[in-house]
């Protein structure tokens, strides 16, 4: 009778997992509405509405857009041999 307790021991163990998942994932919540109620930014799911993902890039000229790929890369780094 000794092996009986095997499935009930694994789901008490399991129990107690998910109760500690569930524990952090309320931690996580808490955290996120304290910052919210604080005014501080979120971690990374804002968006940034002033991002200009073009800026900093060369203008498009016909003289640009007649270059080849080649002609457009860097050249390749000489092999270490």
């Amino acid at each position: 009778m000794a092996g009986r307790s095997g499935p009930t021991f694994q789901k008490r163990q399991k129990e107690k997992a998910r109760q500690e998942r569930q524990r952090e994932k309320f931690e996580r919540r808490s955290v996120r509405k304290q910052e919210k109620a604080a005014g501080l930014p979120s971690s990374n799911n804002e968006i940034d509405y002033n991002f200009n993902p073009y800026e900093g890039l060369e203008e498009l000229t016909p003289e640009t857009l007649n270059k080849t790929v080649e002609e457009l890369l860097p050249p390749p780094h000489p092999a270490n041999n």
